[in-house]
């Protein structure tokens, strides 16, 4: 019970209160062997066609995350990908750091999958799929990540702090995108 309700406590807490109408249905962190890992179920009040033109707006990723500094295409990929570096400022307690990623975003109806370029970034390895669907009027979104980063971060710190603001971070995100995809 407790593990439902504190997202949405999470939630009113990042995103200002109750005025937002997404609905999480699973939120789950981890962290082992250096390596961090979030999953997310949710149901955004939004229709996906504009819960997708947000996601693919990779410029504007900065005003959906405020811990994205920035965020700029690079150099086009094969296909429908596409590379884009962003930079992100990480906390954990007392332990900040903006780390420098470049990913690979394959695109297809429904789904982003973004790879990171390990010799081009401050992270070892890491992979993050969003799939979405329309559920009536609303977007059925599943979300997860997993990244291992390329620095030293103490495993206290990680274990103790990380895990609450990926949580945190993840929701604001979703919240963020939500509320884009009523401005569309």
């Amino acid at each position: 019970m407790l593990r439902r309700i504190l997202p949405a406590l999470l939630l009113c807490a990042v995103a200002g209160g109750p005025a937002r109408a997404l609905t999480v249905e699973r939120l789950e962190t981890h962290f082992e062997h250096g390596v961090y890992r979030v999953s997310l179920q949710a149901l955004l009040a939004a229709p996906a066609s504009a819960v997708a033109a947000v996601l693919r707006d990779y410029d504007d990723y900065p005003s959906l995350d405020p811990r994205i500094r920035s965020s700029e295409r690079l150099d086009a990929a094969p296909g429908d990908a596409v590379f884009i570096r962003t930079v992100v400022h990480a906390c954990a307690g007392f332990f900040c750091r903006n780390v420098e990623r470049v990913e690979r975003i394959e695109q297809s109806p429904g789904e982003l999958v973004a790879t990171v370029i390990p010799g081009r970034s401050e992270v070892r390895r890491g992979i993050t799929r969003t799939r979405w669907q329309a559920s009536g009027e609303a977007t059925e979104v599943t979300y997860e990540a997993e990244f291992e980063p390329d620095f030293w971060v103490p495993a206290i710190i990680a274990r103790k702090f990380a895990m609450d603001t990926l949580r945190a971070s993840t929701l604001q995100l979703f919240g963020n995108v939500e509320s884009r995809a009523h401005g569309r």
